[in-house]
């Protein structure tokens, strides 16, 4: 076990490398860095805590630029006329924990600790009415992911409760997602100029997103309404994909808003946070339907952009008492 990990550790690690060392300056693009915490809903326990940093390329008229690994990943969605392409990568730490984290027993009737840190690749098709978007990834849930060391961290700094049940998290295993999104505009229109906020329009598209893996397999429906400044430039910037920020400085020449909400139903096939080993008799089963809306503000710049997102989810497990959770994203992101 040990062995395949430090296996796929390794390739993966040369996949990062290839990538980042081969970006050429001339296509240098968006830097960004996400922040997600449930502290802001009082919540804590299930999804609780991510830092995901992450770089997308400016959107060119071909991936032949890109490193050879981007542009096979980009083999892999249609072709569209009148479109442009993009590339990038990030890393993501997430953690997920129990709604009691003082308690040193374990909590066989509450979703167990897990932690997972993955690197992932992606590409991006972007145009004013139809955007696709894949990933492919390599990452890591248990101990490995240290997740435990950054939490127990991060609430001594905080004075916050001290985490006591990570001896009984999700064991070592190594995982490996692919991805797959594709958004589809249904009206767009302008809404109404004012001298401070300049022309603004809505528009209103339909998403459908599905991830394949041993660390999750989940398909998703969904609609997303948006108003703002420039949103055809901006089309398909947006991404059900956990951690996924499009380079959107780069979509403005001076100074644009976005305000946008996104409901989606799913269906979860697995879910290694859920489902991997623990060191006890897990009394949790998988909630297979899942349902969510998620609404925010963004606000870019050619340098620079900040988005503040609140994500409200279902439940996760069939025993969970609250029948919905939440947490708020922060993003940075800067371009260089």
């Amino acid at each position: 076990m040990y062995s395949r990990f430090y296996l796929t550790s390794i390739f993966s690690s040369g996949l990062a490398a290839s990538l980042v060392l081969s970006t050429p300056v001339t296509h240098a693009g968006q830097w960004h860095i996400q922040l997600d915490n449930d502290i802001i809903f009082g919540d804590d326990g299930n999804y609780t805590n991510a830092i995901i940093i992450g770089w997308e390329s400016m959107a060119q008229s071909q991936l032949s630029y890109a490193p050879i690994p981007a542009q096979w990943l980009g083999e892999f969605t249609f072709l569209q006329a009148e479109a442009e392409y993009a590339w990038g990568w990030k890393v993501t730490q997430q953690m997920w924990t129990p709604g009691m984290i003082e308690v040193e027993a374990t909590q066989a009737e509450d979703r167990p600790y897990a932690g997972y840190l993955a690197f992932e690749a992606h590409t991006a098709t972007y145009s004013a009415r139809l955007t696709q978007k894949n990933w492919l990834s390599f990452g890591v849930v248990g101990p490995a992911s240290a997740n435990e060391q950054v939490q127990s961290f991060v609430h001594k700094v905080t004075g916050s409760s001290n985490p006591q049940g990570w001896q009984y998290q999700v064991g070592n295993q190594v995982t490996i997602q692919v991805a797959y999104e594709v958004d589809a505009l249904v009206s767009r229109g302008t809404a109404f100029n004012s001298r401070f906020l300049g022309e603004t329009q809505w528009d209103l598209s339909g998403f459908s997103h599905t991830q394949l893996g041993n660390f999750r397999s989940q398909t998703d429906l969904g609609l997303t309404l948006r108003w703002g400044n420039e949103l055809a430039k901006s089309f398909g910037r947006l991404s059900q994909h956990q951690g996924q920020y499009g380079n959107l400085s780069a979509t403005t020449k001076s100074s644009s808003l976005m305000l946008y909400s996104r409901a989606y139903l799913g269906y979860r096939f697995n879910d290694l946070t859920l489902d991997g080993s623990v060191p006890y008799d897990p009394q949790i089963e998988l909630e297979s339907r899942q349902a969510g809306i998620n609404s925010g503000i963004i606000w870019a710049h050619p340098a620079w952009s900040l988005a503040w997102t609140f994500n409200a989810y279902t439940k996760e497990y069939q025993s969970d008492t609250d029948k919905w959770h939440g947490y708020a994203s922060l993003v940075v992101s800067w371009n260089l």
